[in-house]
């Protein structure tokens, strides 16, 4: 029987047309059927842009009804704004906001009084656990003087290793290298964080040993990200591809400029038949969305995903930076579409090259292989079927979710 109370505290907006469609909402939902087997409510603060107008009394009551249905416990949702960025700011700025990870960029927006006031209020209901939903909102957590019950973090990006992948790509210009003087700070931050939390959650082996490694650290344990098994289709006979995310988050936006930039041209000169959705949240981020290529179109939010698999022959994920493990591509795997990635875009997943997915990284390569799947409808279905497969074997949800829910558990006893 569930008794407790939880206090979530999370950047996930849930006003934002198509938010639970993001990757980010479904691990955050396999968190939430945990903490719901030892809570029976859930107070959840999330944090909102600096930019956002304040919800109404009658918006935030809705926002509860929708989460409290939605999720099958009682929720109770606060909201705060963030501290607004700092924008561009000279050497000396940047050189001073690197002394310290609560000045950080993306940090300092949750690091003001405000934010510790929001989290204090919730403190203030006395929260048998604490679940911290990514690293930027550990700050008011690691600056509150309340006492604080068991903390539980999902950490599933390495925030320094994405850092470190971003500033490794091109331009590399001046106030871009600059960034480098972040990384001790970020580094501090993530490890008080890690300290700070009874169990820090991974989304892969592969990021739970790079963390021991670093961190000397033996509380971070591997929750992979996980999908509900959809109705098995077939690829479709259409030659088209699809990519879904939300392209607000800069790994994706880079990714698909990257593809439409190196990769999309090879393929349209052998295949001209071919075509490219790019789908999801912020499309209009995307270089190319007011002047896209031949056959590419930017539709943004969909609904029904049952129908934009439908239309798929492969799903890319032409991803070049990053950290953690994308939900989409065990989405796709789930419906049995064949997979196209960077070694990068499907790291942390345990999926084979070359039989449950095709991991490809120099442009003519990756578009070569989309070449022969779009040209090859047996091919597509061999790879979409043996990639449904293992999605089904190893990334049980319930499974998953019993894991995670007997880690919590114990907190509460």
């Amino acid at each position: 029987m569930s008794i407790g109370r939880a206090l979530l505290v999370s950047a996930w907006q849930p006003a934002r047309p198509g938010a639970v469609q993001s990757g980010l909402y479904r691990r955050l939902t396999i968190m939430i059927d945990a903490i719901k087997q030892s809570c029976s409510m859930i107070d959840a603060l999330f944090f909102l842009h600096s930019q956002d107008h304040d919800l109404m009394e009658d918006q935030v009551r809705a926002i509860e009804y929708d989460l409290s249905k939605r999720w099958e416990v009682d929720v109770r949702a606060s909201f705060c704004r963030r501290e607004p960025p700092r924008g561009n700011e000279s050497f000396g700025s940047n050189f001073k906001s690197a002394t310290s990870f609560f000045r950080l960029p993306g940090y300092s927006e949750f690091s003001g009084i405000a934010q510790i006031a929001a989290l204090d209020d919730c403190l203030a209901r006395n929260p048998d656990l604490i679940f911290i939903h990514r690293l930027h909102c550990m700050a008011p957590v690691l600056l509150t003087r309340q006492v604080l019950p068991p903390v539980f973090f999902d950490l599933d990006d390495i925030e320094h290793v994405a850092m470190l992948r971003h500033l490794s790509q091109p331009p590399h210009w001046l106030r871009k290298n600059l960034a480098y003087l972040q990384l001790p700070a970020l580094l501090l931050g993530e490890r008080n964080a890690i300290k700070l939390s009874q169990t820090t959650f991974v989304c892969s082996s592969l990021d739970q040993h790079k963390l021991t490694r670093l961190f000397h650290t033996r509380n971070v344990m591997t929750v992979p990200n996980a999908v509900t098994l959809p109705a098995a289709t077939s690829p479709s006979l259409e030659p088209r591809i699809v990519m879904l995310g939300n392209y607000e988050y800069p790994p994706n936006r880079l990714g698909v400029e990257f593809f439409l930039d190196q990769v999309w041209p090879i393929i349209f000169a052998n295949c001209p038949s071919a075509e490219v959705i790019f789908a999801g949240h912020r499309v209009e981020v995307i270089q190319h969305y007011a002047y896209p290529p031949p056959q590419v179109t930017f539709p943004g939010f969909v609904e029904d995903l049952d129908e934009l698999y439908r239309r798929a022959r492969i799903v890319i994920c032409p991803i070049l930076t990053g950290g953690g493990t994308r939900v989409k591509i065990m989405e796709a795997a789930a419906y049995g579409r064949p997979i196209v990635s960077t070694s990068i875009g499907a790291e942390g997943i345990d999926l084979i090259d070359g039989k449950e997915i095709i991991l490809r990284d120099s442009p003519k390569d990756f578009a070569n292989a989309c070449v022969e799947l779009l040209k090859d409808h047996y091919t597509a279905q061999i790879f979409g079927l043996a990639a449904r497969a293992a999605a089904e074997s190893r990334y049980d949800r319930s499974k998953i979710v019993a894991r995670l829910a007997n880690s919590l558990h114990r907190a509460v006893e």
